[in-house]
């Protein structure tokens, strides 16, 4: 591997100050994907710039109905996060699904987002939860929904000295379950085949669903909203017929590539049958709520 100019910020003002200053810069938190680009020499900045041992970057805090997560939060300090498992649990699911115990030791949540893979497995949990991003440069903050950001496979909405500071959602409430999905081609280490976050809110008397988010992963440039199944899950009591409706929707609509992962046809049908499961899940936490109440 080549040598590289190395730089270990003292705060996040000074990080942005040197990404203000050095246009070819990349920042290295985990280092889990940019230190394979580098080996491969597929990049090669005139500065990498350390921002993982930044406090700024590596809280996880409750406030006002809100998670806060810093962006160079590992995978598995969200997995082992009490008010993650508790306020967000998809997230918990999805940042347990993501790679080997090393890689989420390693890897960061602003790296799985920056990195704007379309198999990331973080992302559809994010997106279903309705995450938004905070982005930071010199000039000051900007905040974001994460689905505008990322516009296709290794491109993101970042401009110039930006970069990711912080991920926040809502915390998920008593009348509202999720469920993180995936299929990968081992049952552990596996780049994601299909992924699937599927968020549902109901009325607490009538069971009806006010809302739901359904976000499927790996079956397109970036992990997408299926609006039409969402919408069709909306005024409807969650049942075994209308999760079957939901996920032959998603099967319908979705139009995936052949790769060297999988071919166009098994994602579609995948997709569908993980969405299924996702709300066979949900509606079991509904359930299980009923009989405990």
């Amino acid at each position: 591997m080549s040598k590289y100019n190395f730089v270990k910020p003292e705060s996040l003002q000074q990080a942005l100050e040197l990404m203000d200053k050095t246009a070819d810069c990349f920042l290295i938190a985990g280092g889990t994907d940019l230190m394979v680009k580098l080996k491969e020499k597929r990049i090669s900045p005139a500065l990498l710039i350390d921002i993982g041992h930044l406090q700024e970057l590596r809280m996880i805090d409750r406030q006002d109905g809100f998670i806060n997560i810093g962006a160079a939060v590992s995978h598995a300090e969200l997995a082992e996060s009490a008010l993650i498992q508790q306020y967000a649990p998809m997230l918990a699911a999805a940042a347990v699904a993501v790679g080997s115990p090393q890689i989420r030791n390693r890897g960061t949540i602003g790296g799985n987002i920056g990195n704007a893979s379309p198999a990331a497995d973080t992302v559809p949990a994010l997106v279903a939860y309705g995450a938004r991003v905070t982005v930071s440069s010199q000039s000051g903050q900007r905040e974001c929904s994460l689905e505008s950001l990322l516009k296709g496979p290794g491109r993101t909405a970042l401009a110039s000295g930006e970069m990711i500071t912080a991920v926040r959602l809502r915390c998920q409430q008593v009348n509202q379950k999720s469920s993180f999905q995936k299929l990968g081609k081992r049952r552990a280490l596996s780049i994601s085949v299909v992924n699937a976050g599927v968020f549902v809110e109901i009325d607490e008397v009538s069971r009806i669903i006010q809302s739901a988010r359904i976000v499927v992963g790996s079956v397109a440039p970036t992990a997408i909203l299926i609006r039409e199944a969402e919408t069709a899950l909306l005024g409807q009591v969650l049942s075994p017929a209308v999760i079957t409706q939901a996920g032959a929707i998603v099967e319908k609509v979705i139009h995936p590539i052949d790769d060297i992962r999988s071919t166009a046809a098994y994602r579609q049908a995948v997709a569908g049958i993980l969405v299924k499961r996702a709300l066979q899940t949900v509606w079991s936490q509904f359930k299980l709520q009923e009989v405990q109440a």
